[in-house]
């Protein structure tokens, strides 16, 4: 969603309560995309502050569907957003830093969307299991070991080891 804040900006100062939700229907991470299961409407405060600074905040949540690392099974991942950004008003204008805000607002508006998806980066779990003791596939056929054995030998052997388990075999016979 984007907010234009022309209003709010030329007042020199103020507060701004606006109603906002996070729009996307899928979320991009590392070149995959996830979709967005549930969005949680919430308030965003603007305060323009003398004429000199603009301050948004606002808290939601965002739930997503992610794959277990393990076994592929869809998880839904909710994230806490916290919102908190400082803009620099030049000439009744947000002024952006190029290095860290300038995809967040645009002259005389701001990309909540924008602001969301970058909480949701940056909480991004290292790894998401569908239960701690999530027991994965099987490397031979893909079976869910979760819904039970397969029957499979899953022990995995480094191909660079096998001439020294052939060793070992010869030395058994």
């Amino acid at each position: 969603m984007i907010l234009d804040l022309t209003k709010l900006l030329s007042a020199g100062n103020g507060q701004e309560k606006y109603t906002s939700t996070f729009d996307m229907s899928e979320v991009a991470h590392y070149g995959e995309s996830f979709s967005v299961k549930e969005a949680w409407p919430f308030e965003i405060t603007v305060t323009n502050e003398s004429g000199k600074s603009l301050t948004v905040s606002g808290n939601t949540r965002v739930t997503l569907s992610i794959p277990c690392d393990r076994c592929l099974k869809e998880v839904a991942v909710t994230f806490p957003i916290e919102i908190n950004e400082t803009f620099t008003i030049e000439d009744e204008q947000i002024a952006t830093d190029r290095d860290e805000n300038e995809d967040l607002a645009d002259k005389k508006s701001i990309d909540v969307d924008r602001m969301v998806y970058d909480q949701i980066e940056m909480n991004w779990p290292d790894k998401v299991l569908c239960k701690p003791d999530c027991k994965g596939l099987c490397p031979v056929c893909g079976h869910d070991l979760n819904e039970g054995d397969c029957g499979h030998d899953k022990q995995a052997l480094d191909p660079r080891m096998a001439q020294i388990l052939d060793i070992f075999k010869e030395k058994d016979q």
